[in-house]
């Protein structure tokens, strides 16, 4: 629900898509725990839950503010980078090409597999190999030379 009204937080309808929104998520949820706990109805399902569908520990279904704000967020939450933080090697603000270290039109270089990789002979292969991830940063002059195959110009010294 929160990625939703995030998206739509500049709308001038946001308090209507914030109520809708909420009522087709609760809907849905009361559905799922009444067949889930084979309770057959809704009403039922409200009854054992309560209306605002609280768990046995005390969680609930988050409730939005239907408060109109007209800002559109051009930056993402901090909360964000922390969900990806051990998982990626390049953020995706300010990335950096990893041969040349420009900053201009950076693009993201992907392999299908490890195996594919040979880190004897090209450098990238090796920084893939030693971060172990299946893409790399770099611009777009370093990416369209790797997919010529024009290693010795991309290589570095080991």
């Amino acid at each position: 629900m929160r990625g939703y009204l995030n998206y739509y937080n500049f709308a001038h309808n946001y308090g209507r898509l914030a109520s809708y929104t909420e009522y087709i998520l609760k809907q849905s949820c009361a559905k799922l725990l009444a067949a889930k706990f084979s309770l057959g109805t809704m009403a039922k399902v409200y009854k054992k839950f309560g209306n605002s569908l609280t768990g046995p520990k005390g969680k609930s279904l988050f409730k939005p503010s239907y408060k109109l704000t007209l800002r559109f967020l051009t930056s993402a939450s901090p909360v964000i980078g922390g969900l990806f933080q051990e998982k990626s090697t390049a953020t995706l603000d300010n990335l950096k090409c990893s041969v040349c270290e420009s900053t201009y039109r950076v693009e993201m270089h992907h392999i299908r597999a490890m195996k594919d990789l040979n880190p004897k002979i090209s450098y990238l292969d090796r920084q893939m190999v030693r971060n172990n991830r299946k893409r790399i940063a770099l611009c777009r002059q370093c990416h369209m030379m790797k997919h010529r195959n024009r290693e010795t110009v991309l290589d570095k010294s080991a």
